[in-house]
Protein backbone atom coordinates (compact mmCIF):
# COMPACT_ATOMS: atom_id res chain seq x y z
CA UNK A 1 0.00 0.00 0.00
CA UNK A 2 1.75 3.44 -1.22
CA UNK A 3 0.38 6.45 1.50
CA UNK A 4 0.79 9.71 0.22
CA UNK A 5 -0.03 11.90 2.65
CA UNK A 6 1.18 15.34 1.64
CA UNK A 7 -1.47 17.97 0.86
CA UNK A 8 -3.48 17.90 -2.25
CA UNK A 9 -5.95 19.79 -3.84
CA UNK A 10 -9.44 19.92 -1.83
CA UNK A 11 -12.44 17.83 -3.33
CA UNK A 12 -14.39 20.47 -4.88
CA UNK A 13 -16.99 17.92 -5.88
CA UNK A 14 -17.90 17.91 -2.14
CA UNK A 15 -18.89 21.39 -2.30
CA UNK A 16 -21.43 21.15 -5.50
CA UNK A 17 -24.32 19.37 -3.17
CA UNK A 18 -23.86 21.88 -0.65
CA UNK A 19 -23.58 25.17 -3.13
CA UNK A 20 -26.99 23.92 -4.89
CA UNK A 21 -28.57 23.43 -1.37
CA UNK A 22 -27.42 26.78 -0.40
CA UNK A 23 -29.36 28.10 -3.37
CA UNK A 24 -32.29 26.67 -2.64
CA UNK A 25 -32.33 27.72 1.07
CA UNK A 26 -31.88 31.08 0.07
CA UNK A 27 -34.66 31.49 -2.54
CA UNK A 28 -37.13 29.28 -0.17
CA UNK A 29 -36.22 31.38 2.95
CA UNK A 30 -37.22 34.55 0.68
CA UNK A 31 -40.31 33.25 -0.10
CA UNK A 32 -41.60 31.03 2.99
CA UNK A 33 -40.43 34.14 5.68
CA UNK A 34 -41.98 37.14 4.14
CA UNK A 35 -45.36 37.08 5.98
CA UNK A 36 -43.55 36.32 9.29
CA UNK A 37 -40.89 38.63 8.66
CA UNK A 38 -43.79 41.57 7.63
CA UNK A 39 -45.69 41.04 10.91
CA UNK A 40 -42.32 40.67 13.49
CA UNK A 41 -40.70 43.57 11.52
CA UNK A 42 -42.73 45.65 9.60
CA UNK A 43 -40.41 44.41 6.66
CA UNK A 44 -41.05 41.37 4.58
CA UNK A 45 -37.33 40.95 3.89
CA UNK A 46 -35.79 40.95 7.34
CA UNK A 47 -35.39 37.38 7.76
CA UNK A 48 -34.44 36.97 4.49
CA UNK A 49 -31.11 39.50 5.00
CA UNK A 50 -30.85 38.06 8.34
CA UNK A 51 -29.92 34.65 6.88
CA UNK A 52 -27.88 36.09 4.24
CA UNK A 53 -25.88 37.77 6.71
CA UNK A 54 -25.88 34.71 8.20
CA UNK A 55 -24.73 32.79 4.66
CA UNK A 56 -22.16 35.83 4.56
CA UNK A 57 -20.38 34.65 8.40
CA UNK A 58 -20.84 30.81 7.54
CA UNK A 59 -18.92 31.14 4.91
CA UNK A 60 -16.33 32.66 6.62
CA UNK A 61 -16.55 29.89 8.83
CA UNK A 62 -15.96 27.77 5.81
CA UNK A 63 -13.02 29.48 5.06
CA UNK A 64 -11.77 29.17 8.49
CA UNK A 65 -12.30 25.60 8.94
CA UNK A 66 -10.65 25.12 5.44
CA UNK A 67 -7.60 26.91 6.25
CA UNK A 68 -7.09 25.12 9.89
CA UNK A 69 -5.05 21.96 10.07
CA UNK A 70 -7.63 19.46 10.96
CA UNK A 71 -5.21 17.94 13.46
CA UNK A 72 -5.70 21.36 15.61
CA UNK A 73 -8.88 19.92 16.45
CA UNK A 74 -7.85 17.07 18.44
CA UNK A 75 -4.55 19.15 20.20
CA UNK A 76 -7.11 21.93 21.53
CA UNK A 77 -10.55 19.85 21.87
CA UNK A 78 -10.32 19.96 25.52
CA UNK A 79 -10.27 24.28 25.58
CA UNK A 80 -13.41 24.53 23.52
CA UNK A 81 -15.49 21.98 25.17
CA UNK A 82 -14.89 23.48 28.51
CA UNK A 83 -15.65 27.27 26.96
CA UNK A 84 -19.03 25.15 25.53
CA UNK A 85 -19.96 23.95 28.77
CA UNK A 86 -19.79 27.13 30.80
CA UNK A 87 -22.07 28.55 27.93
CA UNK A 88 -24.25 25.46 28.29
CA UNK A 89 -24.20 25.81 32.01
CA UNK A 90 -25.34 30.08 31.70
CA UNK A 91 -28.28 28.82 29.31
CA UNK A 92 -29.22 25.95 31.60
CA UNK A 93 -29.99 28.12 34.54
CA UNK A 94 -31.81 30.70 32.76
CA UNK A 95 -29.49 33.28 32.84
CA UNK A 96 -30.79 33.97 29.36
CA UNK A 97 -34.17 34.67 27.84
CA UNK A 98 -36.97 31.44 27.41
CA UNK A 99 -37.72 30.60 23.53
CA UNK A 100 -40.75 28.10 22.94
CA UNK A 101 -40.81 27.39 25.97
CA UNK A 102 -37.65 26.27 26.57
CA UNK A 103 -33.94 28.17 27.49
CA UNK A 104 -31.96 27.30 24.33
CA UNK A 105 -30.68 30.17 23.37
CA UNK A 106 -27.47 32.75 24.53
CA UNK A 107 -27.14 35.87 23.22
CA UNK A 108 -24.04 38.47 23.05
CA UNK A 109 -25.69 41.79 22.75
CA UNK A 110 -28.39 41.19 19.44
CA UNK A 111 -26.28 38.11 18.33
CA UNK A 112 -27.96 34.72 19.49
CA UNK A 113 -26.65 31.58 18.91
CA UNK A 114 -28.06 27.62 20.23
CA UNK A 115 -24.96 25.90 22.41
CA UNK A 116 -26.58 22.82 21.55
CA UNK A 117 -25.35 23.25 17.58
CA UNK A 118 -22.13 24.18 19.01
CA UNK A 119 -22.29 20.79 21.21
CA UNK A 120 -23.07 18.61 18.42
CA UNK A 121 -19.83 20.02 16.62
CA UNK A 122 -17.58 19.52 20.05
CA UNK A 123 -18.92 16.10 20.96
CA UNK A 124 -17.75 15.17 17.51
CA UNK A 125 -14.54 16.54 17.74
CA UNK A 126 -13.63 14.98 21.27
CA UNK A 127 -14.92 11.43 20.28
CA UNK A 128 -12.55 11.71 17.56
CA UNK A 129 -9.91 12.82 19.70
CA UNK A 130 -10.04 10.08 22.30
CA UNK A 131 -12.29 7.34 20.52
CA UNK A 132 -9.05 7.18 17.97
CA UNK A 133 -5.90 7.64 20.31
CA UNK A 134 -3.65 4.84 21.08
CA UNK A 135 -4.48 2.89 24.18
CA UNK A 136 -5.32 -0.67 24.69
CA UNK A 137 -5.56 -3.32 27.19
CA UNK A 138 -6.38 -1.91 30.87
CA UNK A 139 -5.97 1.47 30.25
CA UNK A 140 -8.89 1.34 27.65
CA UNK A 141 -11.47 2.07 29.49
CA UNK A 142 -9.25 5.17 31.48
CA UNK A 143 -7.71 6.83 28.49
CA UNK A 144 -10.18 7.04 25.82
CA UNK A 145 -14.00 5.79 26.69
CA UNK A 146 -13.74 7.79 30.21
CA UNK A 147 -13.23 11.15 28.72
CA UNK A 148 -16.10 11.06 26.15
CA UNK A 149 -18.86 9.82 28.59
CA UNK A 150 -17.60 12.58 30.89
CA UNK A 151 -17.91 15.56 27.97
CA UNK A 152 -21.02 13.84 26.24
CA UNK A 153 -22.23 12.93 29.38
CA UNK A 154 -22.22 16.62 31.10
CA UNK A 155 -23.56 17.77 27.06
CA UNK A 156 -26.50 15.49 26.90
CA UNK A 157 -27.24 16.50 30.64
CA UNK A 158 -27.56 20.21 29.77
CA UNK A 159 -28.86 19.74 26.80
CA UNK A 160 -31.76 17.93 28.91
CA UNK A 161 -32.44 20.82 31.10
CA UNK A 162 -33.00 22.99 28.23
CA UNK A 163 -35.10 21.15 27.15
CA UNK A 164 -33.93 19.50 24.39
CA UNK A 165 -34.69 15.77 23.83
CA UNK A 166 -33.88 15.79 20.43
CA UNK A 167 -30.30 16.98 20.13
CA UNK A 168 -29.94 14.77 22.76
CA UNK A 169 -30.89 11.89 20.73
CA UNK A 170 -28.64 12.87 17.51
CA UNK A 171 -25.43 13.39 19.72
CA UNK A 172 -25.76 10.05 21.24
CA UNK A 173 -26.32 8.04 17.43
CA UNK A 174 -23.58 10.41 16.09
CA UNK A 175 -21.18 9.46 19.30
CA UNK A 176 -22.18 5.69 18.91
CA UNK A 177 -21.67 5.85 15.44
CA UNK A 178 -17.65 7.21 15.69
CA UNK A 179 -17.15 4.94 18.50
CA UNK A 180 -17.93 2.22 15.96
CA UNK A 181 -15.56 3.53 12.89
CA UNK A 182 -13.07 4.11 15.92
CA UNK A 183 -12.60 0.38 16.34
CA UNK A 184 -13.89 0.19 20.26
CA UNK A 185 -14.22 -3.16 21.19
CA UNK A 186 -18.46 -3.89 19.94
CA UNK A 187 -18.80 -5.15 23.85
CA UNK A 188 -18.27 -1.61 25.28
CA UNK A 189 -20.69 -0.32 22.61
CA UNK A 190 -23.42 -3.08 23.76
CA UNK A 191 -22.61 -2.47 27.53
CA UNK A 192 -23.08 1.52 26.58
CA UNK A 193 -26.62 0.62 24.55
CA UNK A 194 -28.07 -1.11 27.27
CA UNK A 195 -27.81 1.53 30.02
CA UNK A 196 -29.04 4.24 27.23
CA UNK A 197 -32.29 2.18 26.37
CA UNK A 198 -34.07 2.52 29.67
CA UNK A 199 -32.92 5.90 30.56
CA UNK A 200 -34.47 6.88 27.22
CA UNK A 201 -37.24 5.34 27.88
CA UNK A 202 -37.46 6.96 30.88
CA UNK A 203 -37.07 10.24 29.78
CA UNK A 204 -39.66 9.56 27.22
CA UNK A 205 -42.35 8.20 29.71
CA UNK A 206 -41.79 10.83 32.65
CA UNK A 207 -42.59 13.61 30.42
CA UNK A 208 -46.00 14.42 29.34
CA UNK A 209 -45.56 15.93 25.85
CA UNK A 210 -42.93 14.21 24.62
CA UNK A 211 -45.09 10.73 24.74
CA UNK A 212 -47.53 12.75 23.39
CA UNK A 213 -45.43 13.42 20.27
CA UNK A 214 -45.24 10.02 19.98
CA UNK A 215 -48.71 8.97 20.29
CA UNK A 216 -49.31 12.18 18.16
CA UNK A 217 -47.18 10.41 15.28
CA UNK A 218 -48.70 6.58 15.53
CA UNK A 219 -52.16 8.25 15.63
CA UNK A 220 -51.26 10.86 12.90
CA UNK A 221 -53.27 13.75 15.17
CA UNK A 222 -49.96 15.99 14.86
CA UNK A 223 -51.24 19.18 13.66
CA UNK A 224 -47.62 20.45 11.90
CA UNK A 225 -47.55 17.54 9.92
CA UNK A 226 -50.60 17.53 8.91
CA UNK A 227 -50.22 20.92 7.58
CA UNK A 228 -47.31 20.33 5.90
CA UNK A 229 -48.77 16.65 4.08
CA UNK A 230 -51.32 19.61 2.28
CA UNK A 231 -48.50 21.90 1.40
CA UNK A 232 -46.11 18.82 -0.40
CA UNK A 233 -49.52 17.20 -1.53
CA UNK A 234 -50.48 20.85 -3.21
CA UNK A 235 -47.25 21.22 -4.96
CA UNK A 236 -48.26 18.40 -7.14
CA UNK A 237 -45.08 17.37 -9.75
CA UNK A 238 -43.97 20.64 -10.37
CA UNK A 239 -45.48 22.97 -7.94
CA UNK A 240 -47.56 25.97 -7.73
CA UNK A 241 -45.19 28.13 -8.03
CA UNK A 242 -42.12 30.44 -6.30
CA UNK A 243 -43.88 32.69 -4.07
CA UNK A 244 -47.17 31.52 -4.83
CA UNK A 245 -47.75 28.73 -2.09
CA UNK A 246 -50.59 29.39 0.56
CA UNK A 247 -49.67 27.13 3.49
CA UNK A 248 -47.24 29.74 4.82
CA UNK A 249 -49.88 32.28 5.11
CA UNK A 250 -49.99 30.87 8.86
CA UNK A 251 -51.17 27.07 8.45
CA UNK A 252 -48.10 25.94 8.13
CA UNK A 253 -45.83 26.67 11.93
CA UNK A 254 -42.13 27.59 10.80
CA UNK A 255 -42.68 27.48 6.96
CA UNK A 256 -39.04 28.76 6.88
CA UNK A 257 -37.12 26.85 9.30
CA UNK A 258 -37.94 23.51 10.37
CA UNK A 259 -40.87 23.08 7.82
CA UNK A 260 -38.97 24.97 4.41
CA UNK A 261 -39.05 20.87 2.85
CA UNK A 262 -42.85 21.54 2.97
CA UNK A 263 -42.46 24.58 1.29
CA UNK A 264 -40.36 23.65 -1.23
CA UNK A 265 -42.70 20.53 -2.10
CA UNK A 266 -45.82 23.40 -2.61
CA UNK A 267 -43.88 25.33 -4.37
CA UNK A 268 -41.64 23.46 -6.24
CA UNK A 269 -43.44 20.31 -6.73
CA UNK A 270 -42.21 16.16 -6.53
CA UNK A 271 -39.58 17.40 -8.74
CA UNK A 272 -37.87 20.03 -6.30
CA UNK A 273 -37.86 17.72 -3.12
CA UNK A 274 -36.29 14.98 -5.11
CA UNK A 275 -34.08 17.44 -6.04
CA UNK A 276 -33.30 18.38 -2.52
CA UNK A 277 -32.66 14.78 -1.88
CA UNK A 278 -30.47 14.03 -4.55
CA UNK A 279 -28.04 16.31 -3.10
CA UNK A 280 -28.22 15.19 0.25
CA UNK A 281 -27.51 11.54 -1.37
CA UNK A 282 -24.54 12.97 -3.25
CA UNK A 283 -22.94 14.79 -0.29
CA UNK A 284 -23.04 11.67 1.44
CA UNK A 285 -21.87 9.32 -1.07
CA UNK A 286 -19.13 11.29 -2.48
CA UNK A 287 -18.02 12.35 1.38
CA UNK A 288 -17.90 8.48 2.43
CA UNK A 289 -16.01 8.41 -0.57
CA UNK A 290 -13.39 11.12 0.19
CA UNK A 291 -12.94 9.67 3.52
CA UNK A 292 -12.35 6.01 2.79
CA UNK A 293 -9.46 7.43 0.99
CA UNK A 294 -8.10 9.37 4.15
CA UNK A 295 -5.52 6.78 6.04
CA UNK A 296 -5.00 8.87 9.25
CA UNK A 297 -7.76 7.41 12.03
CA UNK A 298 -8.59 11.06 13.46
CA UNK A 299 -9.30 12.34 10.51
CA UNK A 300 -11.22 9.77 8.90
CA UNK A 301 -13.18 9.44 11.95
CA UNK A 302 -13.36 13.33 12.56
CA UNK A 303 -14.94 13.67 8.80
CA UNK A 304 -17.34 10.97 9.21
CA UNK A 305 -19.19 12.60 12.80
CA UNK A 306 -19.23 15.84 10.50
CA UNK A 307 -20.87 13.83 7.68
CA UNK A 308 -23.11 11.99 9.63
CA UNK A 309 -24.34 15.10 11.70
CA UNK A 310 -24.99 16.61 8.97
CA UNK A 311 -26.72 14.19 6.62
CA UNK A 312 -29.08 12.80 9.93
CA UNK A 313 -29.75 16.19 10.45
CA UNK A 314 -31.48 16.43 7.05
CA UNK A 315 -33.13 12.79 7.34
CA UNK A 316 -34.71 13.84 10.50
CA UNK A 317 -35.92 17.19 9.08
CA UNK A 318 -37.32 15.25 5.68
CA UNK A 319 -38.67 12.56 7.51
CA UNK A 320 -40.42 14.60 10.17
CA UNK A 321 -41.80 16.91 7.15
CA UNK A 322 -43.26 13.38 5.46
CA UNK A 323 -44.86 12.12 9.11
CA UNK A 324 -42.17 9.24 9.18
CA UNK A 325 -40.49 10.23 12.26
CA UNK A 326 -42.09 11.90 15.32
CA UNK A 327 -42.39 15.89 15.13
CA UNK A 328 -39.17 17.77 16.96
CA UNK A 329 -38.00 21.14 16.20
CA UNK A 330 -35.03 20.67 14.28
CA UNK A 331 -33.66 22.62 10.65
CA UNK A 332 -32.43 21.34 7.28
CA UNK A 333 -28.82 21.87 7.00
CA UNK A 334 -28.09 24.67 3.93
CA UNK A 335 -31.62 25.90 3.76
CA UNK A 336 -33.58 26.57 7.01
CA UNK A 337 -33.64 29.75 8.47
CA UNK A 338 -31.34 30.10 11.19
CA UNK A 339 -27.89 31.65 11.49
CA UNK A 340 -25.74 28.94 14.41
CA UNK A 341 -27.43 26.15 11.88
CA UNK A 342 -26.12 27.89 8.87
CA UNK A 343 -22.53 29.02 10.10
CA UNK A 344 -22.16 25.77 11.56
CA UNK A 345 -23.06 23.20 9.04
CA UNK A 346 -20.81 25.32 6.43
CA UNK A 347 -17.86 25.14 9.54
CA UNK A 348 -18.01 21.52 9.41
CA UNK A 349 -18.03 21.67 5.42
CA UNK A 350 -14.57 23.81 5.50
CA UNK A 351 -13.30 21.21 7.90
CA UNK A 352 -14.56 18.45 5.41
CA UNK A 353 -12.45 19.82 2.81
CA UNK A 354 -9.14 20.54 4.84
CA UNK A 355 -9.60 16.67 5.23
CA UNK A 356 -10.03 15.90 1.97
CA UNK A 357 -6.78 17.53 1.11
CA UNK A 358 -5.13 14.28 2.45
CA UNK A 359 -6.42 11.55 0.69
CA UNK A 360 -4.24 8.51 -0.08
CA UNK A 361 -3.83 8.12 -3.55
CA UNK A 362 -2.57 5.45 -3.46
CA UNK A 363 -3.57 1.97 -3.53
CA UNK A 364 -5.33 0.49 -0.85
CA UNK A 365 -5.01 -2.77 0.90
CA UNK A 366 -8.48 -4.63 0.93
CA UNK A 367 -9.36 -6.10 4.44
Amino acid sequence: MTLNLKPRKPDFLLLIPVVILLGFGMVMVYSASGVQSRELYNDSGVIFFKQLVAMIMGLAAFAVGFATPHTFYRRKSVLMVGVAIVIALLVAVKFQSAANGATRWFYIGRFGFQPSDLAKLLSIMVVAAFGTAQFSGPGLWKKRLLPIAVVVGVFCTLILVQPDFGTTMIIIFIVGLMLFLSGIPKKYLFIGAMLMLPIIAGLVLTRGYRLKRFTDFIYHEHYQNRQAKIAIGSGGLTGLGLGKGKQKLYYLPEPHTDFIYATLGEEFGFLGTVSVLLCYLAFLLRGAHVLNRVEMPHSRVLGAGLLMLICTQAMMNISITLALFPNKGITLPFMSAGGTSLILSLGMCGILMNISRFQNVGNRVAV
